[in-house]
């Protein structure tokens, strides 16, 4: 059987006449020029690049210094309030805090102050801490404390002063008089370092292709149809363009170690800077997770340390981006829980319908997921894990699970709320003045109407050659990642 060619490729270099002889779209006009794209249209591949530059989430920012690409923000999580136990500093106790004797207590740091009381591990013990703490190695500061919970018979149970175990603060309690005065803990805002990436595109013609008409009507980015080939080749152009700068923002990685220093990657002696994306920053940041099978439990989990890091009343909203195959994986969760809960009647009522002309239709799927406090995890389908680089590689070389890449089951929560300042939590961040550079190399070849709107900044050359030149610097800013989660399947 012969094999049906879909798509016609050239390694040629220029975009000329020969290039439209070799597709064979140079024949006399046709009756019909309808092209049919027999894969569909390509441009919901790079919904992050619409979220954020599309809904005008675009921040332009100045680099730390000049010449430098690094940018840094402020982040502030959660107040802290517990410190880990690391035992009971004479071991030889066997019940501490009877009949209210003072005891040593290890922690971790200094951060519980004198008059201050915490709580034990399962909240049901307490104690008063009569001293400041004292260091006495390194990670190691004694507490004198005095147990407040229960009578002259209590005391503290063994299994509260294991080491690794966290006690959390409470309320400074003090006499009705005479009391001397106590200190505090200071919370700040964090800082966090990011830089911009940059990228250089290139689309090169020669001769009077920009004039030449081809057997096929195309449909154009803006609207309406075209005969000519160069509309037709600059949209793919552009749309290969936005699709791998897309990639980009997901799965780029930032390339400077401890101090600051680019690693060695360089052009010509330039250092090349790399900011991090999406993945790298949730991966970095200890919001990342795999699954083999995913149960509704591991998505509760997910779900609850994405909304429980947020320390504001800004309402939230959580999307999960995934391909076809998390899309299975998310549903079969949840309906794994739901047979075995015994919802049989009202599941079989909403998976099977009347379909057309008599036929039964058999396929409702859960898409979204409500936590108990309100909130809706909404899904999302994303072409990319599909489709894109990294998806279509692993086609090719087998990687694949349940007939799909193994990319396809990529889960990523993305915290998409506005932030206190009205801004988005998400945004694509670019560097003030070079967000989006373009320049035309005019030679003797004629300039294609598509150009137009750039040809403002011309350079010049004497061959038959013209050239659109492009460079753009991005990266992907979170104004607080601990609201967003990555979730690979192994």
């Amino acid at each position: 059987m012969r094999e049906l060619t879909t798509v016609q490729y050239s390694t040629q270099q220029f975009s000329d006449e020969n290039l439209l002889l070799n597709f064979k779209l140079l024949d006399p006009v046709q009756l019909s020029k309808n092209l049919t794209w027999l894969w569909g249209k390509d441009s919901d591949e790079f919904p992050l690049t619409f979220l954020t530059e599309g809904n005008g989430a675009v921040k332009s920012l100045k680099p730390i210094v000049l010449n430098d690409t690094q940018y840094k923000w402020k982040i502030m999580g959660r107040m802290r309030s517990t410190s880990k136990c690391l035992g009971l500093a004479n071991t030889g106790i066997t019940k501490p805090g009877l009949n209210g004797t003072p005891f040593e207590i290890d922690f971790e740091d200094d951060f519980f102050k004198r008059m201050y009381t915490a709580y034990s591990p399962n909240g049901k013990q307490r104690i008063r801490f009569q001293t400041d703490g004292l260091k006495i190695g390194l990670k190691r500061v004694r507490y004198t404390v005095i147990l407040l919970t229960g009578g002259n018979s209590s005391y503290l149970t063994s299994d509260q002063i294991v080491a690794g175990l966290y006690w959390v603060e409470g309320a400074p309690i003090a006499a009705a008089s005479k009391s001397d005065g106590t200190s505090s803990n200071h919370s700040a805002p964090g800082e966090m370092t990011n830089q911009f990436g940059f990228h250089r595109y290139g689309y090169e013609l020669a001769g009077n292709v920009s004039n030449k008409v081809t057997n096929i009507q195309f449909d154009l980015a803006g609207g309406g149809t075209t005969d000519k080939w160069i509309p037709f080749d600059f949209k793919n152009w552009e749309l290969k363009r936005k699709k791998l700068n897309e990639e980009d923002l997901w799965y780029s990685e930032y390339n400077r170690d401890v101090n600051g220093v680019i690693l060695a990657h360089e052009i010509d002696g330039e250092p090349i800077p790399i900011g991090a994306g999406i993945r790298h920053i949730l991966t970095t940041g200890g919001q990342y997770d795999t699954y083999s099978t995913l149960t509704l439990n591991k998505l509760k989990s997910i779900v609850r340390s994405t909304y429980s890091n947020r320390v504001d009343s800004t309402p939230m909203e959580l999307v999960m981006y995934t391909g076809r195959g998390g899309m299975e994986q998310f549903h079969n969760a949840i309906m794994v829980d739901a047979v075995a809960n015994q919802y049989f009647t009202p599941l079989g009522a909403t998976q099977i319908m009347n379909g057309k002309e008599g036929f039964l239709q058999y396929g409702t799927y859960f898409n979204q997921f409500k936590t108990i406090d309100g909130y809706i995890l909404t899904l999302k389908y994303h072409k990319m894990f599909d489709f894109g680089s990294i998806a279509m590689a692993q086609r090719q070389n087998g990687n694949m699970r349940d007939g799909y890449p193994l990319n396809s089951f990529t889960m990523v929560v993305l915290d998409q709320s506005k932030t206190n300042d009205g801004g988005r939590n998400l945004t694509m961040v670019c560097e003030a003045g070079r967000e989006l550079v373009t320049g035309i190399y005019k030679g003797m070849s004629a300039i294609p109407e598509v150009w137009g709107a750039f040809q403002g900044n011309q350079i010049s050359t004497r061959k038959d050659i013209s050239t659109f030149d492009l460079i753009d610097s991005q990266g992907i800013h979170f104004a607080n990642y601990t609201t967003s989660f990555w979730l690979e399947r192994v």
